[in-house]
């Protein structure tokens, strides 16, 4: 999803489309939608604050 982004795709609705486009599948197996794209987004952001917090640099 990073690389996508850096290809100047910023909507959740583009992330939906270019992963869709490439052929990737969600975890189960399935097309992506905005809610996927919010949702994996939402993870990454909570997993990079617990480990800056955790001293984890």
């Amino acid at each position: 999803m990073a690389s996508i982004q850096r290809s100047g795709v910023t909507s959740l609705r583009g992330l939906a489309v270019a992963l869709n486009n490439r052929g990737v599948r969600t975890a189960r197996n399935g097309r992506w939608q905005v809610s996927n794209v919010r949702n994996v987004l939402a993870r990454q952001s909570a997993a990079k604050l617990l480990f800056i917090g955790g001293n984890y640099r």
